[in-house]
């Protein structure tokens, strides 16, 4: 087993950046801890098999939007076993604690929302095909009304063109008792 000291400068402090060193840590299965320096730089101290870190000194070499690491300086040694895990050291000033906590908050809430958010797609697929169907219902109860509308045209023009007929045929009459 062996010991790290790293001392990391550049963009780290107020970053995210002992976070990662963190998350990587503990992927790597190593002991110890990191925590900010006051001249803004951040200290590692590391305990593990030497194969792990050296590929942990590799993966903290971040540089993305928001961390930049431009400078690591390492030092190897025995490893004491003083550490049962990997934390990361907030000053009494940090909110890094309270940042932490609301962040594992808000990888819960997203995680509810997503959640929220696959039920009411399923509940609106199922809305929407009872919509289909009662689109389908309001059709064929058009089509019927349709038809018995036409239906009933049909037999009130029969029984005017009857009446009809029978009024022509009475005029006739009665314009043929009036001439004689």
């Amino acid at each position: 087993m062996f010991k790290l000291i790293a001392h990391v400068s550049g963009k780290v402090q107020m970053a995210g950046y002992r976070s990662r060193v963190v998350i990587i840590a503990k992927a790597f299965d190593l002991n110890g801890y990191v925590r900010n320096l006051p001249d803004g730089r951040v200290k590692i101290v590391a305990e593990g098999s030497e194969t792990d870190l050296k590929r942990f000194l590799s993966a903290i070499r971040i540089e993305n939007t928001l961390i930049k690491v431009e400078e690591i300086k390492a030092e190897f040694s025995a490893a004491e076993g003083a550490y049962e895990d990997f934390f990361k050291v907030a000053g009494e000033r940090e909110t890094d604690a309270r940042l932490d906590v609301a962040a594992e908050h808000l990888k819960e809430l997203i995680s509810v929302v997503k959640d929220g958010l696959k039920e009411t797609n399923s509940r609106l697929g199922e809305i929407s095909g009872k919509q289909d169907h009662m689109i389908d219902k309001i059709d064929e109860t058009r089509e019927e009304i349709v038809s018995e509308v036409q239906g009933l045209r049909s037999d009130l023009k029969g029984r005017t063109d009857e009446r009809l007929q029978r009024i022509e045929s009475d005029v006739t009459e009665i314009k043929a008792r009036i001439r004689s």
